[in-house]
């Protein structure tokens, strides 16, 4: 206590001391105006810094611009505006006085925009050396856009991004530079006015029917577009190590706008309405052809019973099948969409003095959806204001953004088909029915009866399934000069969500009948991350040829999640909806609760050798409370150059007008898990229920192994780039090469028996992924009245499992197939288990397992963090649940003896699709298998046949397995596995051995 008390008063005077008042301290400025070289006319929100300071500005709306408080002394003033190479000039300010300079600015292409936004500051380009994609946000919000992500799409090289369906504000699966683990996170990181939030889903799950319940709505939603300024993503590691631990797939830093004092208070309104229909329908039969398909099957029947066939014998269908035809011709498609309408209203306030700025927004939005049952709207408020003082050697700024998101959810399939999808019912209902009916009852909509083919106009119309979530994002800075070229910065940031969901299955519908006589449920979630960040930054000039830029700091964050769920089953009416759950005969409810913590150490060092050579190394030390203890904590380190060649004298005659080479190496970590996957868990509920005496007890059983070795993933990448540019960067671009090798990828692994549970999850495994990028932008045409701007983008890359441990084989996911996807009549449906094997001899690579029915092929490797196989880009919204898919049919055929000496029998074709494991709600069960709707003339053996597969062919099965089944040829990728089993007709059981020993 006596050190503190003698170092808390020392610290207090040193602060007075390096903080000197207004009034001792004489002070010059810098003025002047910034033009259009091209144009000459005056240029906007250029930024007009003086180098190695921290005095910078913006231009007005004429181009003037006012930088004060500046030592007296000589200085490089810098501009720089995107779109506009940057100019340099040589200034010289005296006390008391101040000096007018005039800039002229020409245009370049946007790929080589001078000052970038990177992890924990900004930097000048020339001066980074990792990899870094810079966006502008004018450009980019262009058209109905929802969500930052919709701006990023097709901007930035080696950014892959998949919207997950055609929702309105769907959620997207986000890829920079492929995927980086395998059942770990692949999101960026997101990181908006310098704090890093949690992008996880901010309302709970739904309910599915029959399948897995539709996909979370895209948690960035909360942010207007318009409020947006610019957006930075740095993909290499050397780029990312700053932000260490949750860097592993990249990082996107989001800057929205600040006030502008322009010469008084500006208000500024912006709107738009615009529509949406479905740009393809699919082709199915009408009414006329479906009659005529249905009378030629009756006729098929009638000419097996002339001929005398048994029932069980005769093809085709029943004479009954015509009397239970309608009269209607009913496009199914049509009645469940619709022309939708979308407006978006933007109201802003800005203002303020030279010392005291602000900025408030106001923006509504409402997308209806193209289907029916489907919208989003939002409602936002945004705060912004930054005050100066001490002659700008203090800064404070404060951020705050609430928005209300209220989403409405359509019934459908999630996983490629289900029974109970709208979409599914659209493609195999009978189009001669009517949508509704007026009997002795009044008007409802016409039921065939049963439950695995539904009226897709009820299930849209009747069922009901919302939610809502209202979020705040607020941060508070403050930055203050302790000495010249020195800052400290205390950063306190705040992200809170509540989200709730509302759903209700009717007895009008029969899904909510066959659920137990009307389901409802409801839902809360609040997550919420609390992050404290200080930071200190040393920025100098050393003489004309040196530069150094020091940043170093302390980063808290505490995440919290509380989940509650109530449900009711059984309602004697519908008017209480999902209003009085105590109305039910059967009620249940459920809660849950996590918390965890990351600390870290960071630090960057950048610099400069003449404006030619730049040399940058990170270092970030990360402690996170989800590991083992032991294994919590772990250093990533960065180190990258860059050579700016164009500088050099030998090329100053050349044709590039910029030219530099970078290379880059960087460590980071994935901790994108759940909290406690290290520890025992238990939980209550029947399974712990055990009998003492008459009563039955209460218990508590174990849910999942411990593991206490369980530790970070770890992402090592390479990185080689150069960049060019020609004609004074009218002609601008970057070719990059990369590689990304990841270590202890964290997988669910079987463990022996007798266990807690059959898994456990592990560091087992490695993953290496290397591609190439290409980025061209210039501007084709810039005179006065008209400029025009174009630019592409490029990359491939590929991803491969290259070892597995000690393990010969991981699950990694499940395969359905069997769906019906168009008319007439559904098919079967099985499921094949999917995962990574390795092959060869003992310490040779593993490689991915592929599984191919005839034509189909499917990358086990990208069923999983991929999620896409072979399809098309092309994308109906609202009308799928996924993006539209193309697959070829399976061709897998087999036959069997006909035990009524007719030869031989086939099995019918099937359509393969997707299930994801990691798609389920908490406690979600994969769908029940149906058994197979054959023929009545089929061999009921045909539901339990297993095949052996071989690296080439397919092959008969052991004799106890086939019973007498002739298996046709077949053709498999050589990569395949040597030796495997695949199950037809019926789900597969671990007695099966379907992927050959071990598994």
């Amino acid at each position: 206590m006596s050190l503190v008390r003698h170092v808390v008063p020392a610290l207090a005077a040193g602060l007075f001391w390096v903080v000197p008042l207004g009034a001792q301290d004489s002070t010059g400025a810098v003025t002047g105006k910034v033009v259009d070289g091209t144009t000459q006319q005056p240029v906007a929100n250029v930024e007009v810094a003086i180098a190695g300071t921290p005095h910078r500005e913006l231009t007005h709306a004429d181009g003037s611009f006012l930088v004060n408080g500046i030592p007296p002394g000589a200085y490089h003033l810098r501009a720089t505006r995107i779109g506009y190479g940057s100019q340099v000039q040589d200034v010289t300010v005296t006390a008391g006085g101040t000096t007018t300079v005039q800039l002229t600015m020409l245009p370049a292409a946007a790929i080589l925009e001078p000052v970038v936004v990177t992890g924990y500051g900004t930097q000048r380009r020339e001066a980074i050396t990792g990899s870094v994609s810079t966006i502008s946000a004018a450009a980019a919000n262009v058209g109905v856009v929802t969500n930052v992500d919709q701006m990023i799409q097709g901007r930035a090289a080696g950014v892959d991004i998949i919207q997950n369906n055609g929702e309105p504000g769907a959620g997207a699966q986000i890829l920079i530079r492929g995927g980086s683990s395998i059942s770990n996170t692949n999101d960026p990181l997101y990181v908006i006015d310098g704090v890093p939030i949690s992008n996880v889903a901010t309302e709970p799950p739904s309910y599915g029917v029959g399948g897995t319940p539709p996909l979370p709505r895209n948690p960035l939603n909360l942010l207007n577009p318009s409020d947006i300024a610019s957006i930075t993503i740095l993909k290499d590691a050397s780029a990312t190590a700053i932000y260490g631990s949750r860097a592993a797939n990249g990082v996107i830093l989001i800057e929205t706008k600040k006030g502008v004092a322009a010469g008084g208070p500006t208000i500024e309104y912006d709107s738009y309405v615009a529509a949406a229909s479905p740009a393809k329908r699919l082709d199915v039969v009408n009414a006329p052809d479906y009659r005529q398909f249905v009378q030629g099957q009756v006729d098929v029947w009638r000419q097996d019973s002339i001929a005398g066939k048994p029932d069980s014998l005769r093809g085709g269908l029943k004479p009954s099948a015509l009397s239970a035809l309608g009269a209607e011709n009913t496009d199914w498609e049509r009645a469940v969409t619709r022309t939708a309408v979308t407006h978006n209203h933007d109201l802003s306030f800005s203002g303020g003095t030279e010392d005291t700025r602000y900025r408030a927004s106001l923006n509504y939005m409402k997308d209806q959806g193209v289907a029916l049952s489907s919208s989003l709207e939002r409602i936002q408020g945004r705060l912004t204001a930054t005050h100066r003082a001490l002659d700008n050697r203090l800064r404070l700024g404060v951020n705050v953004t609430t928005s209300r998101v209220n989403n409405r959810y359509l019934t459908f399939e999630n996983t490629g088909g289900f029974e109970g999808g709208v979409f599914q019912n659209v493609a195999i209902f009978d189009p001669t029915q009517p949508i509704t009916v007026t009997d002795a009852t009044g008007t409802h909509f016409y039921e065939p009866g049963g439950t695995s083919v539904r009226n897709p106009v009820a299930l849209a119309d009747q069922i009901t399934d919302v939610g809502q979530t209202t979020r705040t994002l607020g941060n508070a800075t403050a930055e203050l000069d302790l000495v010249p070229g020195l800052t400290g910065q205390v950063t306190v940031g705040l992200d809170h969500s509540s989200g709730d969901r509302q759903l209700y299955y009717p007895n009008a519908n029969p899904v909510g009948e066959a659920l137990g006589g009307g389901l409802a449920r409801q839902y809360g979630l609040d997550n919420a991350t609390r992050t404290i960040q200080t930071l200190l930054t040393f920025r100098r000039q050393l003489g004309e040829v040196h530069s150094l830029d020091v940043v170093g700091g302390y980063e808290y964050n505490k995440f919290t999640s509380n989940l509650f769920m109530a449900q009711g089953i059984g309602y004697f009416t519908d008017a209480f909806s999902f209003n009085n759950l105590g109305a039910a005969v059967t009620r249940t409810d459920s809660s849950a609760a996590a918390q965890s913590r990351l600390v870290s150490f960071l630090s960057r060092v950048n610099y400069g050798f003449k404006d030619r050579y730049f040399i940058t190394g990170a270092l970030r030390y990360d402690g996170s409370s989800k590991f083992a203890a032991g294994h919590k904590w772990a250093a990533f380190p960065g180190l990258s150059g860059s050579w700016h060649i164009s500088q050099e004298e030998f090329m100053r005659s050349g044709p590039f007008s910029d030219l530099r080479l970078r290379a880059g190496w960087g460590l980071q970590g994935n901790p994108g898990i759940a909290p406690y996957s290290s520890l025992l868990l238990l939980a209550g509920g029947t399974g712990g229920t055990y009998p003492w005496g008459d009563q039955p007890h209460t218990g508590v059983t174990p849910t999942q192994n411990t593991n206490p070795d369980l530790k970070w993933e770890q992402t090592a990448q390479y990185n080689v780039a150069l960049d060019f540019g020609l004609w004074n960067n009218r002609l601008a671009g970057s070719v990059e090469y990369y590689v990304k090798n990841t270590s202890d990828l964290l997988l669910s692994v079987a463990v022996p028996q007798p266990a807690v549970v059959d898994t456990v999850l592990e560091n087992v495994g490695k993953l290496r992924n290397h591609g190439v990028e290409f980025s061209l932008d210039a501007v084709a045409v810039s005179r006065p009245g008209l400029s025009w701007r174009t630019g592409v983008v490029f990359a491939a890359e590929r991803n491969k499992v290259i070892d597995l441990g000690t393990h010969t084989f991981l699950r990694a996911g499940a395969v359905r197939t069997g769906f019906p996807t168009h008319r007439p009549r559904p098919s079967s449906g099985h499921v094949l288990r999917a995962g990574l094997r390795r092959l060869g001899r003992s310490g040779q690579a593993a490689v991915p397992m592929l599984l191919r029915f005839g034509g189909m092929r499917q990358r086990a490797d990208h069923v999983t963090f991929r999620q896409r196989l072979h399809r098309s880009r092309q994308r109906q919204p609202g009308l799928h649940g996924r993006p539209a898919q193309r697959r070829h049919l399976a061709q897998l055929r087999l036959e069997f003896p006909d035990p009524g000496g007719g030869g031989t029998r086939r099995l019918q074709q099937h359509r393969p699709g997707l299930l994801h494991q990691g798609e389920r709600a908490p406690g979600q069960e994969f769908p029940p298998v149906r058994p197979a709707v054959d023929r009545p003339n089929r061999s009921p053996r045909a539901r339990h046949l297993l095949v052996a597969v071989d690296r080439g062919r397919i092959v008969r099965a052991p004799a106890e397995c086939h019973a007498g089944v002739h298996v046709g040829p077949a053709h498999l990728d050589p990569l395949g596995p040597k030796c495997s089993r695949l199950c037809v007709g019926r789900q597969p059981r671990a007695a099966d051995r379907l992927f050959g020993p071990g598994s």
